[in-house]
């Protein structure tokens, strides 16, 4: 166990640089282009390739091929092993071109499909009845133009609002719901203040083409980062932990140093064109994520080459090695099962697209502070836990395997716990530390940490879920998660749409269904891996997690007291007061934690400072 610690704090420091990195990333698209609709199309666009990214090549295929490679490895030999990979890498490639080239070509009709329909804007200026009559647009029909699309027409009683241009375009679902003759208010982005008319938001019809665009350009991305999911994977099963994860970080600084130049050479005002040189960095940080593992899989023995592994036998294509058979098999649930949590990502992104200008922005920055501590532990654990359990599933049975996950799940709670509270009571307070700069005002901080406080409630179980889940892949039951899969697409849609279009509540409400789904995945994973190894360890799972959640019940009332009456107006403040008094609260209240912890006797505070005490001697 003390090995899986090792390796755990190893993998963590590396995740810790990628996220960190990709915290830096996000910072500088919001510095540069706000919590505006540009920006929404471009990480729209990219969802969809990033979606399959961590679906398919750096969920299930990695983790299904790390599984049977260990035990490839572990019977057959490193060269055996690294056959395998030729084959699995070969058909990969094959498989990715085809899927590249369909993305590419049906990129526009995806981006029309989660952009909202639109409908185009014309408005005539007419003289108002009355002086003081305040500013109003009246609807005089919906009608079809010569191409047969849809154009809403208004009558305006002032000057016309200078975001009226001739790409303007308003939500189809909007103005069908209008009537000739209802007034409504024209806003582009913030509502006009003292306003009692109904809203109608205006947009641009620029937004869904760049989207489209910039889709294009970035779908290379997902073969370049399936084949960095398998570098890592093969890395991991011969115990290398830190180089596969650092190598993210090297796609997001590529990102940002590659985009900020070329964007600049677009557009040095980095305006919504200069997004193009950014989605070319991606594909770029792509390269770069693979390259820098290349000589370390050499190190190891790998040796390219090409081998599709297929034969023709009874006038078929069939699989030439039954390994390399297995990791597809298990490859196939484990994109249903893995997917979950990106699906409602990516759920939410479309319905985010019906909200106002920003959402989808608010949405992503806040996905990625509350990934970080779960990235830091829970997939750290995981990826340790992956190949340990593949061996142990030849030789030890399942008793070892249910006290070994058990300790793995109380070592993620002990960091994910606090990391909950963190999020959830100074969500905005951090949000504004990373965020609040440039064109990132301290609105568009107050609702990214909304969203981030509705997403911390679903923490521990998604860190907990990122543990379990390559559990299944090693004990090859990876259709059993698959089911729950399809009810949590379900569910997920269904809270969106009620909180969306019924109730017309905000973006924290969509963070909220992805908390509640994550959540239920969890037990279900626990329950069914209970079942199949006939228990969990309870009794060294249970009591110390319930120390820790005491621990994290006193820290919660001291960050609450400490926001209430020390952060108030925090937003207003100068970002280096702002940053010194987060790091002094957070330094406090770490050490009231840990302060907790000792005294509620958490084990796992017990084993780093016996640790750190044989060191010491």
């Amino acid at each position: 166990m003390a090995s899986m610690h090792k390796k755990s704090l190893i993998a963590t420091a590396a995740i810790f640089c990628c996220r960190f990195t990709g915290l830096l990333r996000e910072v500088v698209y919001t510095a540069l282009f706000g919590a505006t609709g540009a920006l929404d199309a471009f990480l729209t666009a990219f969802r969809v390739p990033n979606m399959l990214r961590d679906m398919f090549a750096e969920g299930a295929l990695s983790q299904s091929f790390t599984s049977v490679m260990s035990k490839v490895e572990k019977s057959d030999g490193p060269q055996a092993a690294w056959s395998m990979a030729n084959m699995v890498v070969s058909q990969l490639i094959s498989l990715m071109v085809c899927i590249v080239a369909a993305g590419v070509l049906l990129a526009g009709l995806c981006m029309q499909q989660l952009y909202p329909a639109k409908a185009r804007l014309v408005v005539e200026q007419v003289p108002a009845v009355a002086p003081a009559e305040p500013a109003a647009a009246t609807f005089t029909g919906l009608r079809a133009d010569e191409d047969g699309l849809p154009v809403a027409h208004f009558s305006y009683n002032a000057e016309l609002p200078a975001t009226l241009t001739p790409e303007s375009v308003v939500r189809l679902s909007a103005v069908e719901k209008l009537q000739p003759g209802d007034k409504v208010a024209l806003a582009a982005d913030m509502v006009p203040a003292g306003q009692e008319l109904p809203v109608l938001r205006v947009e641009s019809r620029h937004f869904i083409d760049l989207a489209a665009n910039l889709c294009r350009i970035m779908w290379p991305f997902i073969l370049l980062a399936s084949l960095s999911a398998l570098s890592m994977g093969a890395l991991n099963v011969f115990g290398v932990f830190g180089l596969p994860n650092l190598a993210s970080a090297a796609f997001n600084l590529t990102t940002v140093m590659a985009g900020c130049i070329i964007g600049w050479c677009i557009d040095p005002n980095f305006g919504p064109e200069a997004l193009y040189g950014f989605a070319v960095a991606v594909v770029l940080g792509g390269a770069a994520q693979l390259g820098v593992q290349i000589p370390c899989l050499r190190r190891k023995g790998y040796r390219p080459g090409w081998n599709p592994g297929l034969a023709w036998q009874a006038g078929r294509l069939a699989f030439a090695d039954a390994n390399v058979r297995k990791v597809w098999l298990l490859m196939i649930p484990g994109v249903i099962a893995a997917g979950i949590t990106q699906t409602n990502i990516f759920i939410n992104t479309s319905f985010a697209l019906y909200l106002p200008a920003g959402a989808v922005t608010a949405i992503s920055g806040a996905f990625h502070l509350w990934q970080l501590p779960v990235a830091l532990f829970g997939v750290a654990v995981g990826m340790v836990v992956l190949p340990s359990v593949s061996r142990m599933s030849l030789t030890k049975g399942n008793n070892g395997i249910a006290e070994h996950l058990a300790q793995a799940m109380r070592f993620v709670a002990f960091f994910a716990v606090p990391s909950a509270v963190f999020l959830g009571l100074w969500g905005e307070e951090i949000v504004s530390i990373f965020f609040q700069r440039g064109r990132f005002d301290a609105a568009a901080s107050a609702l990214t940490g909304q969203v981030l406080a509705a997403y911390s409630l679903g923490l521990l179980g998604y860190a907990g879920m990122k543990v379990l889940q390559p559990v299944f892949l090693a004990l090859e039951k990876p259709w059993a998660p698959a089911g729950l899969a399809l009810v949590a697409c379900v569910l997920s849609i269904s809270l969106n749409y009620t909180f969306v279009h019924v109730l017309h509540l905000g973006a924290s409400w969509l963070a909220l269904t992805t908390s509640v789904v994550t959540t239920l995945n969890f037990l279900f994973y626990f329950l069914y891996l209970r079942h199949l190894l006939g228990g969990m360890a309870g009794r060294v799972l249970v009591p110390g997690v319930l120390r820790i959640l005491a621990a994290g019940a006193v820290l919660g009332v001291i960050c609450w007291q400490t926001r209430e009456l020390f952060f108030n107006d925090f937003t207003s403040w100068s970002f280096f007061a702002r940053f010194g008094a987060l790091a002094i609260g957070g330094v406090l209240t770490g050490g009231i934690y840990l302060f907790a912890a000792f005294i509620f006797r958490v084990p796992e505070l017990n084993m780093f400072a016996s640790r750190f005490l044989r060191r010491r001697k």
